[in-house]
């Protein structure tokens, strides 16, 4: 990769044939790109997906934003009790919690035990312990 005539080594976790090959997997089976790698970014998290979990939206994030709006007009908002129902990733649970500060507590939720691992697997890599994001089937 060169930029302005300095040359820059870039260094890939895979191979260029595996990159293809994951590419033409990608293509031919129509499947998005994120499952593939395994991962979304999203704010400014790097969140677990896989196959059966909705990726999150890029316009979700709008919904963290929103909260912080409205929680920071409104210490009593702040104090009470948020869920996120069909959580998937656990994205909005994790993003609202970080906007809540410590010691607060958001309730995800999903019918599905596949999202509810990968939402787990999410909040344990965020650094958040059982009781502020409470994982509910």
């Amino acid at each position: 990769m060169g930029i302005a005539n300095n040359q820059t080594n870039v260094r890939l976790r895979a191979g260029i044939e595996e990159l293809y090959n994951l590419w033409k997997q990608r293509i031919e089976e129509r499947r998005p790109f994120q499952y593939l790698v395994g991962c979304k970014h999203w704010r400014d998290l790097v969140l677990s997906v896989q196959d059966g979990v909705l990726i999150p939206r890029p316009e979700t994030e709008l919904i963290v934003d929103l909260v912080a709006d409205v929680v920071s007009n409104n210490e009593g908002l702040r104090e009470g009790l948020w869920a996120d129902l069909g959580t998937g990733t656990g994205a909005l649970a994790i993003g609202i919690r970080r906007i809540l500060g410590n010691r607060r507590r958001v309730i995800a939720t999903d019918l599905s035990p596949v999202a509810l691992s990968v939402a787990a697997f999410n909040v344990q890599k965020y650094g958040l312990q059982v009781s502020e994001v409470i994982i509910v089937m």
